[in-house]
């Protein structure tokens, strides 16, 4: 229903929720058959990462409604530079042998209508200071197409 009136544009809100893994990988490649036959651009909103990893060519990291990170996936997700991407990345399970305790962001998100002036990550943020209370991060390009709003960018992107 989605492709009748040729768009060029396909926005998958959650598409592969609550799906079991097998009829998810059938979706995920009835969407890239799409994309190649209709050469069409799709955005998937969607929080499991891995699906992200495997079918998207960028991605935006949100938190709290704003976004803290962008770039190509690859670049996101193997040299993170927002310190909630980072403990996110951290977060998810691995079948490395010897990582079988998980990893925690500590706290709570914020309630959005709580939301107040500076950084909403900062009351989790293990580098946040008093600085990053006043006003809002300004999103800063770190290498080509590969950006984060992050007072600290240039302490924590090596």
């Amino acid at each position: 229903m989605a492709i009748c009136l040729n768009p060029s544009l396909i926005i998958a809100d959650e598409c592969t929720t609550a799906l079991d893994v097998m009829i998810q990988a059938q979706i995920m490649n009835l969407m890239k058959d799409l994309n190649k036959k209709f050469n069409l651009s799709m955005i998937f909103i969607n929080h499991d990462l891995s699906l992200i990893a495997d079918v998207c060519d960028r991605v935006a990291m949100m938190y709290a409604g704003r976004i803290v990170e962008s770039g190509p996936v690859n670049d996101v997700f193997l040299k993170p530079a927002h310190p909630y991407v980072q403990m996110l990345l951290k977060a998810l399970p691995s079948m490395k042998e010897g990582t079988a305790q998980l990893v925690s962001i500590p706290g709570a998100p914020p309630r959005l209508q709580e939301i107040t002036a500076g950084c909403s990550f900062l009351p989790r943020c293990p580098y946040g200071d008093e600085g990053c209370s006043f006003q809002v991060p300004p999103y800063v390009e770190i290498a080509t197409g590969h950006g984060a709003a992050c007072f600290k960018i240039d302490q924590l992107f090596i």
